[in-house]
């Protein structure tokens, strides 16, 4: 799994956290959950062979073409009778790494090397595009340290990458790069991929599998691929999407006569709104999604949620037994949901990773625990998910579910949970992050075998009401 760390990033004094299947940040407000989310966003946004630098004018940094790739790789491998025949091999086994043939190992490492700049420079470029500002605003302030630099690090122990940056005089630096070449033989062990039968033809689907393999197949395990973000100004977001976007139509159409001017949105809010501008009614999702799909609808909005092209916008529109509304009309309960949905339905698939800001918000008690239990049938289906929560409720309703993996599939029927949605202790980590007079610090929380994540930072609020009304009750 990856390892993202940070130091003097925003609110942040320190924080390292592994990546699980579903991650979960807690703590109070201003203490930089969203910050480190955003961060992580960013960086997987980074690490994409393609992302949404190739729609904007600035001119971005190529990355190696498919048959320039084979080409390399063929010429790496040479045509002795040896190297060929131990080529060979590589078409139908998992062969490790180090048993490759001298000239491919040695043509790996030379590609991930090649990798530290472009991806140092596109990191660089989607912080300042999600955040919105330049990287000397995210540096640490308003505490007594002695440097104004932010650095972040990506670990990977199972593909042995080593990744250290940090932000000098605005700009981001890789400072380390350690990669498969550096790495021991026992990581060099976990490696294994098995390269296309069809490559030899130079078939353009294995070019496809090769570029992804080079530039991203051997950085990561998968946990950061395909990013979506949902922020926890989605109502507002959704409710106004469509008068952002007609405004921006309006003023292109006398773009040539006078200037125009654009309000600086951050790439997060971007990122959504075009999303949804772009979202069709297409097939349906495949039968894990349309299981939570389904839940959601029912048990959750009661009704459906959808979209229907309006002109040049996406309509959203909810239906239920009262007929259909516009999301304007509904409950703000409706609005929260409805993105989720929408990207459930059309966008987001199993091996996607997937980030939730405040997913109770809005959302009644019961609601909450519903919520929690969709998320958990996310990850059951795939998809990789990080949750920031306030709520006591929803983490709770995560314990159950672990808890319920433990019991046996009868027993765990009756409680009325199935095995699509219950999770494996090992597949979750949750995270604090308490303040103090040097920045926030980040703690992994213990998951305790019997009754889950710890709660203990909403028991200490519950225990201060109930001592309070006891208090009260007695002066009375």
């Amino acid at each position: 799994m990856p390892s993202i760390a940070v130091k003097d990033f925003g609110p942040i004094a320190h924080a390292e956290v592994d990546l699980k299947p579903l991650t979960v940040f807690i703590g109070a407000n201003n203490t930089g959950k969203s910050y480190l989310a955003l961060a992580i966003y960013s960086l997987s946004q980074a690490l994409r062979g393609t992302n949404l630098r190739h729609r904007q004018l600035r001119p971005r940094r190529p990355y190696t073409r498919p048959r320039d790739l084979a080409q390399g790789l063929t010429r790496a491998v040479g045509n002795s009778d040896s190297q060929s025949a131990d080529f060979e091999r590589l078409w139908s086994e998992e062969v490790e790494l180090q048993n490759w043939p001298p000239g491919v190992q040695q043509w790996v490492r030379s590609q991930s090397k090649s990798q530290a700049k472009p991806l140092s420079d596109n990191l660089d470029y989607e912080l300042r595009r999600c955040f919105g500002s330049s990287l000397e605003r995210m540096r640490r302030r308003g505490y007594n340290i002695e440097s104004s630099d932010f650095a972040i690090a990506l670990r990977d122990e199972s593909t042995g990458l080593n990744w250290q940056m940090r932000c000098r005089n605005d700009e981001l630096v890789t400072e380390k790069w350690e990669s498969l070449d550096t790495q021991t033989s026992k990581q060099w062990h976990l490696l294994r991929w098995t390269l296309p039968t069809a490559f030899v033809s130079n078939d353009n689907e294995a070019l496809s599998q090769l570029v992804v393999f080079s530039y991203s197949g051997f950085l990561l395990s998968g946990y950061l691929s395909r990013p979506h973000y949902l922020p926890a100004s989605r109502t507002g977001i959704l409710q106004g999407h469509k008068t952002l976007s007609s405004l921006i139509v309006g003023r292109a159409s006398t773009a040539w006569i006078e200037p125009m001017e654009v309000e600086r949105l951050p790439g997060v809010i971007t990122d959504l709104i075009q999303a949804l501008l772009l979202l069709e009614a297409s097939d349906p999702p495949p039968r894990m999604m349309a299981r939570i799909v389904e839940f959601l609808e029912s048990d959750v909005v009661e009704g459906t949620v959808d979209i229907a092209k309006q002109l040049e916008y996406p309509d959203i529109n909810y239906t239920n037994e009262a007929g259909g509304f516009q999301l304007h009309q509904v409950s703000s309960m409706v609005s929260e949901i409805a993105p989720l949905v929408l990207f459930l339905k059309y966008l987001v698939r199993p091996g996607h990773f997937f980030i939730f800001e405040e997913p109770e918000s809005h959302l009644d008690p019961a609601n909450q625990r519903r919520l929690a239990r969709a998320i958990s049938m996310m990850v059951k289906a795939g998809i990789r998910v990080l949750v920031t929560t306030h709520s006591d409720l929803f983490l709770n309703q995560i314990n159950n579910l672990m808890q319920a993996s433990r019991l046996p599939p009868r027993k765990r029927l009756r409680m009325g949970y199935k095995a699509a949605e219950v999770l494996s202790p090992s597949d979750v980590a949750a995270y604090v992050f308490r303040p103090s007079q040097d920045g926030t610090e980040v703690s992994l929380l213990p998951i305790d075998s019997d009754q889950g994540i710890s709660t203990e930072s909403f028991d200490t609020v519950h225990r201060a009401l109930y001592d309070e009304s006891i208090k009260m009750e007695h002066q009375g």
